[in-house]
């Protein structure tokens, strides 16, 4: 048996983006006004470079999920350097793995009570898979989106808990 990865990039938020823009303006800005003699705005424009690069470069966050002999594990990659457990758990615990929207979990979608978690990348359009288990005696709910090799995996030995999504 093999172990299967899928990495999803997180889209960045608005604000995220528009502060980087901003800081990277006022750095052009600053830089402009040391051309013209006034050599206190050099601090101001490497401050504001900086936080360009910080905003810009420092902010990628990925999701990683795994499967390896019946134990799913999902993490959170920041920057391609420093990587934190988000849960990890056994296919036992699963109760069902659909497309979002499916028949099979939408009484899961629909139900306001159940912990959900968003391990997708948040862009508009990528269809994603619906993870339903049971934690003790509460159930939670995990939006990821895997690939075909990950969800092929799960099915050698799982198939009964896996729908997959329908091609059209």
């Amino acid at each position: 048996m093999f172990e299967v990865y899928v990495l999803v990039a997180k889209k960045k938020s608005v604000a995220t983006i528009l502060l980087a823009s901003l800081f990277l303006a006022l750095g052009i800005v600053f830089l402009l006004l040391v051309c013209t003699g006034n050599l206190m705005m050099l601090t101001l424009s490497v401050v504001a470079f900086g936080l360009f690069y910080f905003f810009q470069f420092r902010t990628n966050k990925e999701f990683e999920y795994s499967y390896f002999d019946g134990e799913c594990r999902f993490a959170k990659v920041m920057n391609k350097s420093r990587r934190k457990r988000l849960q990890v758990f056994t296919m036992d615990d699963v109760i069902q793995i659909a497309p979002a929207g499916d028949r099979s979990v939408y009484k899961y979608e629909k139900d306001s009570s159940i912990k959900t978690y968003n391990y997708t990348s948040g862009l508009k359009g990528t269809p994603y898979y619906v993870l339903v288990r049971k934690k003790g005696e509460a159930i939670e709910m995990i939006k990821f989106e895997p690939d075909d090799k990950y969800l092929d995996a799960v099915c050698t030995k799982y198939s009964a808990k896996v729908v997959r999504r329908q091609e059209a």
